[in-house]
């Protein structure tokens, strides 16, 4: 059964951009740690719901971050980076985004030459396929995404978190449980004059 799931050419294609292996890797995260927290007998049950919940709560500020921040964020900066670093390749004169190039990708050879020759009658200028450098343009999108997803889950994500997970917390009824500490009885005093 695991074999055939692994080797779908779907699930290969969905996993092939960093976009998609964060939000499949947080999401992950969002279940697990804090299923794994609530399977722990070692401690008590408030401690379970609350360590459990605060995992979940960062898990899931983590991927808001990553999705409706940081990749939209990084997305449109890759090509405009790279428009300006490679500024005689084709591809980054005939596609001004990224959305375009990767649409771009998707299609086949037949349909590549005709969308090529579109672009080359709104644009005035002559791209032939052999020009376009998708490695290029994917590497570019790609290592842009990578960057972004280490700013976003490492900077972003935990300074975001910080001020709202624990006020959701306590709105939910999960304050921190205050443990009453022992009573330190003072010492006896010892009598050193003797």
């Amino acid at each position: 059964m695991i074999p055939p799931i692994l080797t779908n050419p779907a699930i290969y294609n969905i996993t092939q951009t960093t976009q998609a292996q964060v939000a499949i890797e947080t999401g992950l995260k969002a279940v697990g740690r804090p299923g794994f927290i609530l399977l722990d007998n070692s401690i008590d049950n408030n401690t379970k719901k609350y360590s459990s919940m605060k995992e979940f709560l960062y898990q899931l500020t983590c991927m808001v971050v990553s999705l409706g921040v940081v990749i939209p964020v990084f997305k449109k900066g890759s090509f405009a980076i790279a428009r300006k670093l490679f500024k005689d390749e084709a591809v980054f004169q005939a596609f001004k985004k990224s959305d375009d190039f990767n649409k771009f990708r998707k299609l086949t050879q037949d349909e590549k030459i005709s969308k090529l020759n579109e672009i080359n009658s709104q644009n005035g200028k002559i791209f032939d396929l052999k020009d376009i450098n998708e490695n290029l343009a994917k590497g570019m999108i790609e290592v842009t995404s990578i960057a972004g997803s280490i700013l976003g889950l490492s900077i972003l994500s935990p300074l975001i978190s910080r001020p709202l997970i624990r006020p959701v917390l306590k709105s939910i009824g999960l304050g921190e449980t205050k443990k009453e500490e022992p009573q330190q009885n003072e010492p006896a005093k010892v009598d050193v004059k003797g």
